[in-house]
């Protein structure tokens, strides 16, 4: 893993630095390049000052010579302290001269240079050129008259103070150097920054290869960008995935836990009775004939526990494929209602039913029954009240919207949103007193959300349990 990291770092690392070190390469070259070619341009237009100085003290008729040594006493300790200056007429006789550094266009065998004779031949009365002149390579420069009978010439040897002139500052070095290792140090640590989320994210993945993951992931850690938000977002669906996982563990433990509770209830009472009846050969008929109603009794309460057990289980899974139909609910619900009155299920209990005539629902019809069923027999069993009440609210997204309330002593606040778990009970000893085994609400629950709906519960501020639930429009 380490060196899958360093390889990482590296190819990150190496190519940035070197993009940087290819621009500050550039950007000096640049300089350097266009520093040198403005200094050279300034040493140009002083030798063309030289020039035309000499060329305008001939037109005004002031002495050429006394003119050469003035210009040499102005320039004497400055960049152009090797400044040589000879002039010549249209013969090609010296004129004028600084005697001790004489620019001559002949050699020694009297021939002329053609080098500079090239140059004070050219068109273009200004001219300079850099030639090889006495071993020397020199800047010369030369104007012509207007009247074509003298010549100046004015030569700067690349030597001394002009080479100095003409040089980069040393410390332009020193400074690119310390700006590349500075930059280099930037690009280092902007990578190394980049990559932490990524070595976090890799340790990470092995822990989780290798069952080492912890429980809560420190996600502080991550830098406050975009990689650092992909990271934590990862590790967060990570997190509410595996919160997921262990909750459903969990829910399926309880709810073995809670099915072999409540089945080995009814089983133990239905043994116990077996074997009171099977050691007392002599017990009364009566007591034997009530023996065996609470026998029966508690075998169908086991049937219709093993039943609803598996219609919540497939129901749970998605293992029933649902038949679904246009259903009229105002119909369906004054049929249970009426049914239910009739087998003395209601009794007493005042119902209330405001749905309108035309209010279809696209459902499953039996499966319907049963969750509405459910709600009614729950209102009769826990809610301590007389009166129950189903009606229509609105649609709202291709949704009808109904409410079932009852008027009783509601559900504390704290049981509410477990009032749907599978075998969760309000009141243990008062569900047990009623037959209650805490699977009629998460019936309901399952049924309303295999048929494309969703259920809610809450307490009426009037008193009393309500439940919200949806159906799709038909």
């Amino acid at each position: 893993m380490a060196v899958a990291l360093k390889k990482l770092h590296w190819k990150l690392f190496i190519p940035l630095i070197t993009l940087l070190w290819i621009i500050i390469g550039i950007t000096i070259c640049y300089f350097v390049t266009h520093e040198k070619q403005r200094q050279r341009d300034n040493l140009e237009n002083r030798l063309l000052n030289v020039n035309n100085t000499v060329i305008e003290a001939y037109e005004r008729g002031v002495d050429l010579q006394s003119t050469v040594e003035f210009i040499r006493l102005f320039t004497d300790n400055t960049t152009l302290t090797p400044l040589r200056i000879t002039v010549y007429d249209a013969n090609g006789n010296i004129i004028a001269d600084n005697p001790a550094k004489t620019i001559d266009i002949y050699d020694e065998d009297g021939k002329p240079i053609p080098d500079l004779l090239n140059l004070i031949s050219v068109n273009d009365p200004y001219e300079i050129k850099d030639l090889v002149y006495d071993h020397d390579l020199n800047m010369i420069g030369s104007r012509t008259s207007t009247d074509k009978q003298i010549i100046s010439l004015a030569a700067l040897p690349y030597e001394g103070e002009v080479l100095t002139f003409l040089s980069i500052d040393p410390t332009i070095w020193i400074v690119v150097i310390i700006l590349g290792l500075l930059t280099s140090l930037l690009a280092y640590l902007g990578v190394k920054a980049v990559c932490r989320n990524v070595y976090m994210l890799r340790d990470f993945a092995n822990d989780i290869a290798n069952d080492n993951a912890p429980d809560k992931t420190d996600t502080s850690r991550f830098s406050n960008d975009e990689l650092g938000d992909v990271s934590r977002n990862l590790l967060r669906v990570y997190q509410e995935k595996m919160d997921a996982i262990n909750e459903k563990v969990f829910h399926e433990k309880q709810i073995t836990m809670n099915i072999r509770h409540e089945l080995n209830t009814p089983v133990g009472i239905i043994k116990g009775y077996i074997d009171t009846v099977l050691n007392n050969q002599d017990m009364p008929p009566e007591i034997t004939h009530r023996f065996l109603q609470r026998i029966q009794e508690n075998a169908d309460r086991l049937a219709g526990l093993v039943t609803d057990i598996n219609a919540v289980m497939q129901l749970d899974e998605n293992q029933v494929q649902l038949d679904c139909s246009e259903i009229n609910m105002r119909q369906l619900a004054e049929k249970l209602i009426e049914d239910m009155r009739q087998g003395h299920i209601v009794n007493t209990m005042k119902v209330n039913i405001d749905i309108p005539a035309d209010c279809h629902v696209n459902a499953h019809q039996s499966l319907l029954t049963i969750a509405l069923m459910n709600l009614v027999n729950n209102a009769l069993k826990y809610s301590e009240g007389d009166e129950i009440s189903l009606r229509w609210i609105g649609s709202k997204d291709g949704k009808h919207i109904f409410s079932f309330a009852d008027n009783g002593v509601g559900v504390p606040p704290e049981h509410i949103k477990r009032i749907f778990d599978l075998f969760y009970r309000v009141d243990t000893g008062r569900a047990r007193k009623n037959g209650g085994t805490g699977l009629g609400l998460p019936l309901v629950n399952r049924i309303i959300t295999a048929m494309g709906g969703r259920i809610t519960a809450g307490n009426r501020p009037e008193g009393g349990l309500e439940f919200t639930f949806t159906l799709p429009v038909a």
